[in-house]
């Protein structure tokens, strides 16, 4: 089931980092760098909740 839940949060993620991209492509480095950060987030915390509590 855990499995399952770590699927749906990586491919809710796919739009933030398409997202990433565009950003990255038109210069806008920043933006980029803040919205991967912000996935990496949003993906490590809850990974690391559901497997260390």
């Amino acid at each position: 089931m855990n499995y399952l839940i770590i699927l749906l949060i990586l491919i809710c993620s796919g739009y933030s980092l398409s997202y990433a991209r565009y950003s990255w492509r038109t210069n806008n480095r920043w933006a980029a760098v803040g919205v991967i950060v912000l996935v990496a987030l949003s993906v490590i915390l809850p990974v690391l909740v559901m497997f260390f509590r």
